[in-house]
């Protein structure tokens, strides 16, 4: 699925793994990653880029600010 603000969260709980991701990480890590990689696959991002959205994506969890790099 290609990757924006507004695509489902399903693929990203697919990848993260659906009963150890929360719906906030699900959506902190749609943001992430629709801000950096907007139009590509889901699937398609490799395992060090997946998990440096990761690492943004904790930012966001615990600071609340979608904008953190």
């Amino acid at each position: 699925m290609q990757i924006s603000r507004t695509m489902s969260l399903d693929p990203i709980l697919e990848r993260m793994g659906r009963e150890a991701t929360s719906l906030r990480e699900a959506e902190a890590m749609r943001e992430v990653l629709s801000e950096h990689y907007a139009g590509q696959d889901v699937t398609a991002i490799n395992e060090k880029d997946w998990l440096e959205a990761v690492g943004r994506m904790e930012l966001i969890k615990q600071t609340g600010n979608a904008g953190m790099e």
